[in-house]
C-alpha cells in the first residue's frame, strides 16, 4: 500500500511538471512565431509563479499555478477537459493572426497527443503524465527545484 504521503509528493511533482511544460511550451511557441523577448516573457512568467522569490519553482509553488491552470481550463468543472476547453484562450487579440494560428496548431497536437484513449477528452491524469516526462529534463540537477536557466533549456529542447 503507498503511503499518502508519497502520493502527495508524487501530485506535487506531477502539477509541478504541468505548470514546467506550459511556461516552456509558451516561450517556444513565442520563439518559434518570431516574437521577441521571449526570454523576457518567461522570466516574466517565473517570477509571476515565483511565489517566495527565490529565483526557482518548487513543487509547492507548480502545484499551485498547475491547479489554477488546470481549473481555469476546465469550464464545466467535470475534471477533464474537451478540446474546446484546452483551446479556449482568455487571451485572444494579443497576438497577430500568423502567431496565433501557430499556437493553436500548437495546441491541438499537444492536446491529440494527451489524449491517450482517444475519447475525445483529457482527463487530470492524463493531463498529468503527459508532462511527467519533462520534469526531469526541466530540472537539470535533480534538486527538486526548477531555475530560469534549467526552464530555458527545456524551452530550447522543445
Amino acid at each position: 500500500m503507498i503511503r499518502l504521503p508519497v502520493i502527495r509528493r508524487r501530485r506535487r511533482r506531477m502539477l509541478l511538471i504541468v505548470v514546467l511544460t506550459g511556461l516552456a511550451a509558451m516561450t517556444a511557441v513565442a520563439a518559434r512565431a518570431g516574437e521577441t523577448g521571449s526570454g523576457r516573457l518567461m522570466e516574466r512568467l517565473l517570477q509571476k509563479l515565483d511565489a517566495d522569490g527565490d529565483g526557482a519553482l518548487s513543487s509547492a509553488e507548480g502545484e499551485a499555478a498547475a491547479e489554477k491552470m488546470f481549473d481555469r481550463r476546465d469550464a464545466d468543472g467535470d475534471g477533464a477537459l474537451s478540446e474546446a476547453e484546452f483551446m479556449a484562450d482568455k487571451g485572444r487579440g494579443r497576438l497577430s493572426a500568423d502567431k496565433q494560428q501557430k499556437l493553436d496548431a500548437f495546441r491541438a497536437k499537444r492536446f491529440a497527443a494527451m489524449d491517450k484513449d482517444g475519447d475525445g477528452k483529457v482527463s487530470a491524469a492524463e493531463y498529468f503524465a503527459a508532462a511527467q516526462q519533462r520534469f526531469t529534463a526541466a530540472d537539470g540537477n535533480g534538486d527538486g527545484r526548477v531555475t530560469k536557466d534549467e526552464l530555458r533549456s527545456l524551452r530550447d529542447a522543445l
